[in-house]
């Protein structure tokens, strides 16, 4: 057993908290619209959840203007929360070589544990956009007051 997944069961309370709301809204807006803008979410050191949003000066804006603002904004919060998340539209590879639309949240928690959380996504003509089966993997820090020396 490693040291991160012993870690993981530690603080995977934490982690939901901050996953479970952005993977509820996130999947709401693309079942609605197809997609939606990178977004976040804090979990403070008293336990409660706060969804983080970032805006651009333009009108008309897209995903990798809003992303770059949304993880400044995610470490200005690194000094007074426990996890911090980002959630993202993206494609990912599946078996096959096939390309998929997916919800990714990248979980982060102070004590340096960084994860991303994948929930891939299809649509069909009949039956919209379904989710599938959730994946987990490790991942680089995202916060930079919490990277680690040896990260």
């Amino acid at each position: 057993m490693s040291d991160n997944d012993s870690l993981y069961r530690e603080l995977k309370d934490d982690l939901q908290a901050v996953a479970e709301p952005l993977f509820e809204f996130a999947c709401e807006q693309v079942k609605k619209r197809g997609a939606f803008l990178p977004m976040g979410a804090k979990l403070s050191a008293e336990g409660e959840t706060g969804l983080v949003a970032a805006a651009a000066e333009e009108d008309l804006t897209t995903s990798e203007v809003v992303l770059p603002l949304l993880v400044q904004g995610l470490n200005q919060y690194a000094t007074s929360a426990e996890a911090l998340a980002l959630c993202e539209w993206v494609k990912i590879d599946v078996e096959g070589g096939k390309r998929r639309d997916a919800v990714k949240v990248h979980a982060q928690h102070r004590r340096g544990l960084c994860v991303a959380f994948y929930l891939p996504a299809t649509k069909s003509l009949f039956r919209g956009w379904q989710f599938g089966d959730m994946m987990v993997t490790p991942a680089a820090s995202f916060i930079e007051a919490w990277r680690s020396s040896d990260a």
